[in-house]
This record gives structure tokens, sequence and C-alpha cells, in this order.
């Protein structure tokens, strides 16, 4: 067996980003992008109102007051969308609406509601000092400023932050292509009837929504007996991937023969089995470029081993800024027993109680309990060599989502 940073530095070792390509950008959302963006003008591209309300020059008004109202000739109406005609002088204002350009001469706005319009004019009863409500020129982005970076994670946000540059379409990370296997005799297809001594699959769900979610283009390929025959058959339609995920037959039974098989189909082993707790029965392996994973049966093993190592090799492929789940702290809610030897994983979730950071762990903590991961939001990373871990203690955290 090997230690986790192991079998992770293995891995990865030879992993690289994919190719790009160039995406509309409403249809960007999730994707990794592949190239820095910079805005070639200033946001906003003019000094503009950031009220509804009147462009006056902020001397002319700086004395006005309810008791004191200032008068102005209204020279024009700037809507949002036109450029005022006239220059705002002495003793004049402009009519202007929100999101229109500040006409030349004018550098305040006063609100609508601290107007009243007159024939041919408007009463001022408020001062404005200068700059008020005016979103100067390049407020939010100046012009040449760099908005993204290359291996950001584009969320609504930046779709947004990518149009305002002007920009239709953008370069993201090729989908890495993930294939899902799973493997077990027993194992049945959801909809058929329940035989005795059967289990309806849910590793080949839970694998393909993860991949699909981690931002993969992932398809699962349905089950494979514990036949080896059919098992290399079934190897075979995997076709063009980038990644082929298997669960189950990774042990040491007399009928888990994915290691063998892979073996002999050709792929060149990296690692077998990790010192930790879920998920220890993991194969890891290169055909050429592409990698092939053999996750453990237990269904919290093989999502636990699918977040820790298959995970921040689709995000390498994405060319994600930082690979891998994101990691943090928090306080233990309760302690528990443990039983020292392999790095341990423990399932919890997280709240908040004044201020404070805290995780409560599942009560089952079995890797047949796939309930546990439902209820769960972080994985707790305990070191192997630990008999019980306190309450209070502050714990690594994993996030998951």
């Amino acid at each position: 067996m090997i230690e986790v940073e192991e079998a992770t530095r293995k891995l990865m070792a030879k992993a690289r980003p994919l190719g790009a390509e160039e995406v509309p950008v409403l249809k960007a959302l999730g994707r990794v992008l592949r190239e820095d963006i910079a805005s070639p003008f200033p946001i906003p591209p003019f000094s503009k109102s950031a009220m509804d309300g009147y462009a006056v020059r902020a001397v002319d008004v700086a004395a006005a007051s309810e008791e004191s109202p200032v008068e102005l000739r209204v020279l024009e109406d700037v809507p949002a969308g036109k450029v005022g005609r006239h220059r705002v002088t002495k003793g004049t204002a402009a009519r202007i609406m929100t999101g229109a350009p500040i006409p030349p001469g004018a550098d305040a706005i006063v609100m609508v509601e601290y107007t009243e319009r007159t024939s041919g004019g408007v009463r001022i009863i408020q001062q404005a000092p200068k700059g008020k409500h005016v979103a100067p020129a390049g407020e939010d982005v100046r012009k040449g400023q760099r908005v993204l970076r290359q291996g950001a994670v584009i969320r609504a946000a930046e779709m947004g932050m990518i149009a305002s540059t002007g920009r239709s379409k953008v370069k993201v990370g090729i989908k890495p292509k993930v294939r899902v296997i799973s493997t077990g005799s027993e194992v049945l297809a959801p909809g058929k009837e329940l035989k005795p001594g059967h289990i309806y699959d849910s590793n080949g769900y839970s694998l393909t929504g993860l991949a699909a979610t981690r931002g993969a283009e992932a398809k699962f390929l349905g089950i494979a007996p514990d036949r080896k025959g059919a098992l290399e058959r079934k190897i075979k339609s995997a076709g063009d991937f980038d990644v082929l995920i298997l669960s189950g037959g990774v042990s040491v039974g007399d009928y888990d023969f994915v290691q063998d098989s892979l073996l002999e189909l050709g792929v060149k082993r990296l690692f077998y089995k990790v010192r930790m707790k879920p998920g220890k029965p993991v194969f890891a392996g290169l055909e050429g470029r592409r990698y092939v994973l053999g996750l453990p049966g237990n269904p919290v093993s093989c999502m636990v081993t699918f977040e820790l190592f298959v995970r921040p090799l689709l995000d390498v492929m994405l060319g994600k800024k930082e690979p891998g789940p994101r990691r943090g702290s928090a306080c233990l809610a309760e302690g528990k027993k443990l039983k020292p030897g392999r790095r341990k994983f423990l399932r919890g979730r997280l709240h908040e109680t004044e201020g404070h950071l805290y995780v409560r762990l599942s009560t089952d903590q079995e890797s047949g309990i796939l309930r546990s991961m439902v209820e769960s939001d972080v994985l707790v990373d305990v070191p192997g060599e630990t008999d019980r871990v306190e309450a209070g203690s502050m714990m690594d955290i994993i996030y998951l989502e």
C-alpha cells in the first residue's frame, strides 16, 4: 500500500491539460477559462449618471436647500443611450436618466427627489458636491486591465464580465471524455425486477454524476458481470476516452478480475491499494496517455476515491488553476473513538454557531452506507495514527460541493 500523497503524485505526474475550444459566452457556464481576459476599453466607457435627476455644475447648487432653492434653466433631456447635444454652463442643467452619458460641463447629479420642475426650468432644493452620483469612465475596469485569469471557473458573474468586454465567444478547456463501468454479477440496472441476492447499481450513477459535475463529458457504459471475458468486452467498448472508471472488482476475491483484465489489455499500472479508509483497493493505470481507474465497489469508498483522485485529474485536464477539492478547517462538534492504522476520511456536515464553523460527523461511517454521503457536505481528514478525535478540536476538512 502507498500513502494518499504518493498515490496522488503518481497519478498527477503525467496529467496535462487537454486542448481548448471556443464557445459562445452563454454556453460557457461551469467551463474552465483557457485564456486571460482583458478589456479593450474602460468599463463603463464613458462617465454616466448613476441616478435619474439633473446634470448640473456643482458650483451652481452649492448653496441649494429647501429654504433657499436654486433655479436652473433646463437645456434638454438626456435618456440612456443618447448623448447630450448641449454643454451645461452657468445657470443651466440637463434632465438625465440613469446610465446616460454626463453632458459636457456638468460634474454632478441632483436626484430627481430633490428637484421641482418649473415652466422651462427646475428648482433644486439640495446641494450636490462635485462627482455626486457620477459613475466615471473606467470605474469598474480600466482600459487594458485583466479581469479574468486563465484557469478560472466561469460562473454567472464571470459570464457577465466577459460579455461586458464585448466578447460573444470565449476559449475554454475541452471537456475530458469520462466513461464509467459498473462491475458485479449481483448488480442490476434500476428498473429491472430485483432478484434475490441482487442489488441495484448506484455507483454507475454516482460516478457519472460526479464526473459531469466536475466538468467532464460523462457517459455510463452499463454493468459488466464478474466474468473475465464479459468484463474485457465491456472495457473494449469504451472506445475514445480520456478517463475510464470501473467500480468494483478491484479487491482480492476470486471474482475480482478488473486489475488482471486491465493489465492484460495493456494498461500500465501506476499504483494499487492506498493506505486510506474508506477506499483501500484503488487501481490506477495508464494506457498511452489515457487514464484507467478501478475504484472500490462499496458506494462510499467509490465516491470518496473519486473526489481524492479522479477530481484533481479532471481539473488538470480542464486547465483549472487550483486542481482538486477545496480544503479548509472546522471544529469537531463531538468526539469519536477510532481504530488507528489507515488514514481516514470521515463524512460530516458543516454548521455555524456563534461565528464558528463546526462539523458534525455522520452517525454511520461504514463504507456501504451511501446515505452518509447524501447527508454530508465535507470529508474530515484524520491522520492514520489517530485513535480518538476530541470534541472542539480543529480538523482538516475537504469540501464535497
